[in-house]
């Protein structure tokens, strides 16, 4: 059902049109980690609903054609459609403007300004009502200034989710990330870890503001942070930091170390894999926490994770643009919100001795 649900929600909201390429069964079992079986189980469910088409020797392609519609269009910017985040939150937004009878024009950059500058000429040339975006690069100032302020000018409201840009006065809706961060800090310290490295991604505002609650729990604590136990990565740079050499030399500097933080869940799990295979031991005696609450396959290790609303921001993000859409003044009042910190259970923290 989990891959079901996402390949539907990828189909549906027009990120795979009709006639693309859907992704193949190998690609499927290793994505999301389930059986060939599951995976073909999965594809039968999409293909009963016309959603997809298996074509023999040639591959499996989209099937559904989006009807074209005269409603009211908001424009929805994301950086990525990963598989255990983007259903969830697309369908917090979706519920809310099937609602209003409002359509979603769905825009994915993959973290790639271009292409962020791309969708914003597009929505300048549409009859776009209002835009919900999420950040593309955004712990740094984007230089797609002009065309957000063309937008704003033509009186169509945006609100950003996620995160925000240092150089634009938009409102947003983000979880509380320095602070999430901080507690998390917190459980690892209160547990007697002193040696603490951790992981985080510099090119997305939220990985800095992880860090920056990590550094504030960890200093206050009169504990200094060893540069050599810190890893940033970025979208570009992912699959170099991510490839075995790498984490290799990573795990040599850590080995000292007893617990880790990581940026969120997926990256958490990936590593708590290469650990296994370095030592099993070495795994059940080492604490991690990580940030998003995702539920990735059925594993007997659960990493403690600070909540991400996901559901809950998809639907405040809609009202709050549909309520900007009425407001005149949009510009000037609030509509940010900050969600308070919440931490999932898990098994994933020891105590150990000082």
């Amino acid at each position: 059902m989990k891959i079901y649900n996402w390949g539907k929600t990828i189909i549906i909201s027009g990120v795979l049109k009709y006639g693309a390429k859907f992704p193949s069964e190998n690609v499927l079992t290793r994505k999301f980690g389930f059986s060939r079986e599951t995976v073909r189980g999965a594809l039968e469910y999409l293909e009963d609903e016309g959603l997809i088409e298996r074509v023999r020797g040639s591959g499996t392609y989209v099937s559904y054609k989006m009807e074209e519609t005269s409603k009211k269009k908001v424009g929805l910017i994301l950086s990525y459609f990963s598989d255990y985040f983007f259903p969830r939150l697309y369908d917090g937004i979706k519920s809310i403007m099937d609602e209003e009878n409002i359509q979603i024009e769905l825009a994915i950059t993959k973290n790639n300004l271009n292409e962020e500058a791309n969708y914003l000429k597009k929505f300048l040339n549409m009859n776009i009502s209002g835009i919900i975006v999420e950040g593309t690069k955004s712990s740094f100032p984007n230089p797609n200034v002009k065309l957000y302020e063309g937008l704003a000018k033509r009186n169509i409201p945006i609100i950003f989710i996620h995160n925000h840009y240092s150089n634009m006065d938009f409102d947003s809706i983000e979880m509380s990330d320095a602070k999430c961060s901080y507690e998390l800090t917190k459980l690892l310290l209160e547990n007697g870890h002193r040696k603490i490295c951790g992981i985080f991604k510099y090119d997305d505002i939220q990985g800095i503001e992880r860090y920056r609650g990590f550094m504030e729990c960890m200093t206050e604590h009169d504990i200094i942070i060893n540069d050599d136990y810190i890893r940033w990565y970025s979208t570009k740079d992912f699959d170099f930091k991510f490839s075995k050499s790498s984490l290799n030399s990573f795990y040599k500097r850590t080995k000292n170390c007893t617990a880790m933080i990581v940026y969120n869940d997926e990256i958490a799990y990936k590593y708590a894999e290469f650990l296994g295979t370095k030592s099993e031991k070495f795994l059940k005696n080492f604490s991690m926490v990580s940030f998003d609450d995702a539920v990735l396959g059925d594993r007997d290790f659960k990493i403690i994770s600070g909540v991400h609303p996901k559901e809950k921001l998809g639907r405040m993000a809609a009202r709050n643009i549909i309520r900007m859409l009425k407001d005149k003044d949009w510009i000037s009042n609030n509509y940010s919100y900050r969600f308070p910190v919440s931490i999932s259970g898990g098994n994933s923290v020891k105590i150990i001795e000082e």
